[in-house]
């Protein structure tokens, strides 16, 4: 029985780490993502339409990114929870499982305002 609590504690921190640095993925793609439709904004301001198709790109690719990275980031935190359930037998609130919430967005637009829906 000690060795399999041993490889929960494993399993915990491990998911935990990961579960970290989803969410500062998570946050630097928002910054990116925030400062490429500024730059897609001035490039239509400024009627460059090389640069805003390259702009464009970089705002799908963003947004695909981020979209991965917040479901990926929703799976580790339901371990997160199932594993703490099974070591320390807390019972979740509700509005901490995302079990229904991976599946809720169609893209990265839904997720994140202020996107590229305009095009």
């Amino acid at each position: 029985m000690g060795m399999e609590k041993f490889y929960i504690y494993a399993q915990l921190y491990e998911s935990e780490r990961r579960f970290h640095w989803a969410c500062v993925q998570i946050t630097l793609l928002t910054g990116k993502l925030e400062d490429f439709n500024k730059r897609y904004g001035r490039a239509g301001q400024n009627e460059d339409k090389c640069f805003r198709n390259k702009m464009r790109l970089q705002i799908w690719v963003a947004e695909g990114l981020l979209q991965n990275y917040c479901q990926y980031a929703c799976l580790k935190k339901n371990k997160v929870i199932d594993l703490r359930f099974l070591l320390y037998g807390d019972n979740p609130d509700e509005g901490e499982t995302l079990y229904a919430g991976i599946e809720a967005y169609e893209s990265a637009a839904d997720v994140e305002d202020g996107s590229a829906e305009e095009f």
